[in-house]
């Protein structure tokens, strides 16, 4: 009983209990930050459509033109690129780093940017700045609202395969299928989690092997 009592009275179980504890709360601290920062911010891109605009055989291809304020057109498409905040959160303009636009690069030439179009559920968020940058679709810095989804109309001369670069370094940015379903944990956050919480467990593990 002596023993037990010694024990429990030690100075370096309570020094390392103090350890483990900080410890702990170290890693819980981190899991809660990485979680909750990519699930409050999020940022879905995509192509909604792509449709060729000259779908003839190639025989008769060639003895067709399309035109467009002038420009000979031999390959066009007709383009629409969405960008949709998904987040518990609004992407605030300062947000954006160093003042940078989102940039959605279709990796052929942009002929002209139709229309752009949105849709809001959570509130009347204005329609972000657009502009073309050769093969790039420039969107921002702006405010971009949580339930915001822009659909960008373009003409293109090529097929277009889409990139984006998006200067968030506080949001999740991913490309997307787009339906009206809010998305949950991805797979990498859950392994995340569930590495912590096994963290946890081994380090309290070890420290109740060290104590007896």
């Amino acid at each position: 009983m002596s023993n037990a009592g010694e024990w429990y009275n030690s100075g370096t179980f309570w020094s390392a209990a103090a350890v483990v504890v900080a410890l702990l709360v170290g890693i819980a601290t981190v899991a809660v930050t990485y979680l909750t920062r990519f699930t409050r911010q999020q940022l879905a891109y995509g192509l909604r459509t792509v449709v060729p605009l000259l779908t003839a055989p190639d025989g008769v291809r060639d003895d067709l033109e399309l035109r467009h304020r002038g420009i000979s057109l031999e390959h066009p498409h007709l383009v629409e690129v969405v960008l949709a905040g998904r987040g518990r959160r609004d992407i605030p303009r300062a947000a954006f780093d160093n003042d940078e636009p989102i940039r959605l690069d279709l990796r052929v030439q942009i002929v002209e940017l139709l229309q752009v179009t949105a849709t809001d559920s959570a509130s009347a968020t204005p329609i972000p700045p657009a502009r073309v940058d050769a093969t790039a679709l420039l969107i921002g810095p702006a405010l971009i609202g949580r339930r915001q989804r822009l659909v960008l109309s373009c003409l293109v001369e090529g097929r277009p395969s889409l990139h984006c670069s998006a200067p968030l370094p506080n949001a999740r940015v991913r490309r997307h299928a787009y339906d009206d379903d809010l998305p949950g944990l991805s797979s990498t956050q859950i392994a995340f989690a569930a590495g912590m919480l096994a963290a946890m467990v081994l380090t309290s593990g070890t420290l109740f092997i060290f104590m007896w």
